[in-house]
C-alpha cells in the first residue's frame, strides 16, 4: 500500500489489489470513504472510477484493511476492553461507501463490515452511509434486513429516464418510478430521509427543465439533496457554473428540501468524487 496526501489534507490509500480508500478532513472532522469493489460494472460516463471494468468484490478483510490503514495513519488502534479514553467516532465521524464500485453488488460484505465496526468499536450504524447508483432490488434487501440501521444515499443525477440511461447505462433495468417508490419505502421506517446525490453537469443535468422535474419527482419533504460538481472534464462534459449550482440549491430549499453542495476535496491526488481510477 502507498499513501498520497493532498494539499487540502485529504489522504488517499492505494492498495496493491487496485483499490483505494480516502480520509476527507472537513470542519475539524474526518470522513472515511471506502471502496467496495475493484472496478465497477455500472459504466457511468462521468465517473473515472468506473472506467476500470469490474474485476471482483472486496472481501470483508479488505474492507477492514481500509479502516486499519486509516487508523494507522491517524495514530490510533483498537481500544482494549475496559479502556474508554478513545472511540472510533472521535477520529472518524462518518464512514461512507462512496469509493470505487457499487456497494449493493457486494452487499453481504458491506453489511458485515457495518456490523463489525458496530460490535468491535461501538460505532453507531447511523454514522455509516451506503451510497448506491439505484439498484432497487438490493435497496429493498437493505430495508428488509437492516431496517433503520445504516443510512442510504442514491446517486440520481437526472430526473429524466432517457438522460439517466445515457449517462448511467448500468441502471437501464431500474426505472425511475421504482426508484422513487423504494425511496418512499425507506423513508417510512427511517427517522432521516434518504440522501439524493445529484451531479451538476453543464447542459446535461442543470437545465431549467431538470430543476423543475427534480422538484416535481415527489421526494418526501426534508429529503437531503447533495449537489456535486463534476470533477474535471470527462467525455466532453464539464461542471456547472458556481452560480448555477447555487440556483439549484436555492430552488430546492425554497421547495422545502434540505440541500447542500459537496466540497471537492483531494482532486490534486485523484481522490475527489468519481476520481478513484
Amino acid at each position: 500500500m502507498d499513501k498520497e496526501i493532498s494539499k487540502d489534507g485529504t489522504v488517499k490509500f492505494n492498495f496493491v489489489g487496485g483499490y483505494s480508500a480516502v480520509i476527507i478532513p472537513l470542519s475539524g472532522k474526518n470522513t472515511l470513504c471506502l471502496s467496495s469493489q475493484v472496478g465497477c460494472a455500472m459504466g457511468c460516463s462521468f465517473c473515472l472510477s468506473g472506467k476500470r471494468k469490474f474485476e471482483r468484490n472486496l472481501s470483508l478483510e479488505e474492507l477492514k484493511g481500509q479502516l486499519n490503514a486509516a487508523l494507522q495513519h491517524l495514530g490510533k488502534r483498537k481500544k482494549e476492553k475496559g479502556v474508554r479514553e478513545w472511540k472510533l467516532a472521535d477520529d472518524i465521524s462518518g464512514i461512507v461507501f462512496m469509493g470505487m464500485g457499487e456497494p449493493m453488488f457486494n452487499l453481504d460484505n458491506v453489511l458485515a463490515f457495518c456490523d463489525y465496526v458496530n460490535s468491535e468499536y461501538g460505532y453507531a450504524y447511523s454514522r455509516i452511509l451506503v451510497s448506491t447508483s439505484g439498484v432497487v432490488c438490493r435497496m429493498r434487501e437493505v430495508i428488509a434486513r437492516y431496517g433503520n440501521k445504516v443510512q442510504l444515499a442514491v446517486s440520481l443525477h437526472s430526473p429524466f429516464q432517457e438522460v439517466r440511461d445515457k449517462i448511467m447505462p448500468g441502471l437501464k433495468g431500474f426505472p425511475l418510478k421504482e426508484l422513487i417508490k423504494v425511496c418512499h419505502e425507506y423513508n417510512e421506517i427511517y427517522r432521516q430521509k434518504i440522501m439524493i446525490e445529484y451531479l451538476m453537469i453543464d447542459g446535461v443535468t442543470d437545465r431549467d427543465e431538470d430543476l423543475d422535474a427534480l422538484i416535481g419527482m415527489g421526494f418526501a419533504r426534508r429529503t437531503l439533496f447533495n449537489l456535486i460538481s463534476l470533477n474535471g472534464e470527462v467525455g466532453g462534459m464539464r461542471a456547472s457554473s458556481i452560480e448555477r449550482v447555487e440556483e439549484f440549491r436555492e430552488r430546492l430549499m425554497g421547495a422545502g428540501y434540505k440541500c447542500f453542495t459537496r466540497s471537492s476535496m483531494g482532486s490534486d491526488i485523484s481522490a475527489a468524487c468519481g476520481m478513484l481510477k
